[in-house]
This record gives C-alpha cells, structure tokens and sequence, in this order.
C-alpha cells in the first residue's frame, strides 16, 4: 500500500506534469490526467479546489482547440463536460468566481467562433455560478446580438417570478406631467414610491439592478427619465416590467426646461451655472436644442424601436392626452396593469394632488406656447437633428415632416 505521503509527493509531480501539457498545448493528455486523479480520491484538504480548477481550465483549452480546427460539435461536448465539473463543497468565493470566469472566457471563445447560441449558455452558466456585473455585460450584448429576452435568472438565483411584486413605472420626458401622474396614481394604489435607479440625475436615470433586487418583492409607483437602452430593456424584461411612455410636445418641452432651469433646477444639469444665467433666453434655448434635444429624441427612437420589435408591452401617453382628461388617462393607466379603483376616488385624488402644484413640478403647463417661443431657425434645427433617425416618427413630440 502506497503511504500517504508518496500518494501526496506524486499528485504533486502530476499536477505539474498537467501543467507542463498544458503549456504544450497538449489539453487534452492534461484531462485525462486530471481526470485520474480525481478518481483516485478523496484527496484531503484544499487539492479537490485545485483538480477541478485545473479540470476546466483544461476542458476550455481542449474546446478552443477544436474550435480553432473546425469542429464545433466536439468543442460543445467539451463545454457541457466543463459544466458538469462539480464545485468541491465550501468552495471560498474567490474559486467559484474562477470557475465563472473559465465559462465566461469559453463564452468569448465561441462568440469568437461566430457561435453565439453556445456563447449564451457559458454566460448563464457562469451568472448562475456567481453574479456579477463584468459577466452580466457579456450575457447582455449575446442576448441583445440573438433577439432573446433576458429572465429574472440572468440577475438573481433567489427568485421566482411568482415573487416578483407588480409595480407601475411611467418612463418619460422631463416636463411631461409625469410628476403629477406618479403622485396620483401612488395615492390610489397605495403603493411605495421610489426611484429604480442609482441617482436622479436629470437625464441619466437609468434602471439600477441592486435597487430592483432590493425592492423586488414591494409594489412600486416610479416615473424615471429613462430611455430603452439595452440593459434598460432587458432589466425590463427580467423583472417583468411593463412601462408607460410619457411624451410630450418637444417645443413645448423646451420652453418649460428653460424655465425650470431658471428657477434653479439649472443645478441639477452639467451646465456651468453662472454662464447659463448670463446667457440671453434665446442663447438659453439654444443650448437646451444642442446639448439636451438630442436626449429627447433618442428617448422616443429607443422606445419606438422596443415597441416595434416586440420587445417589451408598453402603453403611449401624451402631456396632451394626460392634461385634457386627467381621469381617463389614470384609467388607461390602471387598466393597462389590470387595476381598478372607482371614479370617485380618482377624481378626489386628482383634486387633491392638482392642489399643490409645488409638489407637481408644473411650470406654467400650458400645451402650444413652445412653437410661439422657438424661432423658424431653432425649430428648423430641430428637424436636422431628428432627420438623422430616419426610422422614428416624431409626430409625438410635434414634430412633422423631417424633409420638410
């Protein structure tokens, strides 16, 4: 019988035997290897960490290999080998994150390889080893390259989607009422009102995952300046949101920044604010169409193009619409979220939230008087900037013809 120290001295000489080849480029004698020595087990201590470390490595190198010579279906089997690898119990995070990184690489490798149905399932298999924002990158661009939607998996292993609360959010341009519609429809649900995303800064409120975590099983009522960015949509899908898209009037839109920023809100932008207040309104409202425009239209071209491809159930909503019947636009609303409340109790809310118009963020509130406010050469301005989304209709915001 071999003694316990020769047994540890040539599992020594082995692993680094393994290494040698796989130096070598020789990965597929380093499995075989390794695979003998695993089942010549138990060994003590932290070895089993090791072995199956030095397994995946090795079944990733034997996949790239036979990825680089043409044989895909081979390189598949040695993924799915690299699945099954198991993870020793009490693993420290520092390994499991490893083992992620193997099948995140292994995922590049057959991106690389133009495979990317075989890429997804190294990105969610390493996801579903550890979670983490570097590999949720990864497994964002192959689900947005494929068209698939993303699930509550991709970004969480402790729910189910059964446990996921309702919430109502209004994504919307700012100065389109969507204060004063958050604050209604808040007071008739009950339901909390909060921010999904990392800061409230005026236009880059992108969903933040951790708060969707923390807040997942809460209902919610949120109005968030956000656009259908690709890791905006796919937080959507995941978390089973489903949003309204507020819209206004873009002259309209302009005119009401303007003041708003000159009421002192120019603190919330990356304006310089001395040289705004220097500035005459209509140089004001020329920096608002250069600089903050662009915003705007990409906030509709995102949402237009989401809606037209399927990608996620959305509800339009004008200013116009919303402030012309306050109480039919919270019931479209309602309904679109299969939820009831009775007349009277929407007008009563409407009545006393229109009551302070502080808490609403309502400037003046009027619809039409942006175009008297825009001169012909800053709204003809406008048209160049949406001429460059050919694809986007604009008539939502008042903008009609882009040839015109």
């Amino acid at each position: 019988m071999t003694s316990e120290p020769a047994r540890l001295q040539r599992l020594s000489e082995s692993l680094a035997a393994a290494d040698r080849l796989l130096a070598h480029q020789d990965p597929e004698a380093a499995v075989a290897l390794l695979d003998q020595l695993l089942a010549e087990g138990p060994w003590p201590g932290e070895i089993p960490q090791a072995l199956t470390h030095n397994l995946a490595t090795a079944l990733r190198q034997c996949a790239l290999q036979q990825m680089q010579s043409g044989d895909l279906a081979a390189a598949m089997q040695k993924a799915a080998r690299m699945f099954a690898v198991p993870l020793p119990p009490g693993l420290p995070a520092e390994r499991v994150r490893g083992r992620a990184e193997i099948l995140t690489n292994l995922g590049t490798d057959f991106m690389n390889a133009v495979q990317p149905e075989h890429a997804l399932l190294c990105f969610r298999q390493a996801i579903a080893l550890y979670p983490c924002p570097t590999f949720s990158n990864n497994l964002i661009s192959i689900l947005a390259k494929l068209g698939r939607p993303a699930v509550l998996a991709d970004y969480c292993d402790t729910l189910e989607p059964k446990d996921l609360a309702p919430r109502i959010l209004l994504a919307c341009q700012p100065k389109s009422g969507s204060t004063f519609l958050r604050n209604v429809l808040q007071e008739v649900t009950g339901w909390r009102e909060i921010y999904l995303c990392l800061h409230t800064e005026l236009s880059a409120q992108d969903l933040f995952y951790p708060v969707l975590l923390e807040y997942a099983r809460t209902p919610t009522v949120t109005h968030q300046h956000c656009r259908a960015t690709e890791a905006n949509v796919q937080l959507m899908q995941a978390f089973g949101i489903r949003p309204v898209i507020l819209v206004r009037d873009l002259h309209d839109v302009i005119v009401s920044l303007r003041d708003y920023f000159n009421g002192g809100a120019i603190r919330t932008t990356q304006f310089e604010e001395a040289a705004w207040q220097a500035l005459p309104p209509e140089r004001q409202t020329d920096q608002i169409i250069d600089l903050v425009v662009p915003w705007h239209l990409e906030f509709l071209a995102t949402w237009q193009k989401a809606d037209r491809t399927g990608r996620l159930p959305v509800l339009w909503m004008t200013y116009a619409q919303m402030v012309q019947d306050k109480a039919a636009a919270v019931r479209r609303i309602l309904t679109f979220y299969g939820l009831e409340a009775a007349d009277e109790r929407i007008a009563s809310i409407i009545a006393k939230v229109g009551a302070s118009p502080e808490r609403n963020r309502f400037n003046k509130g009027v619809s039409g008087r942006g175009r008297d406010g825009l001169t012909s050469e800053q709204k003809a301005r406008i048209l160049r900037l949406a001429a460059y989304f050919p694809a986007t209709d604009f008539t939502m915001l008042g903008i009609g013809d882009i040839t015109e």
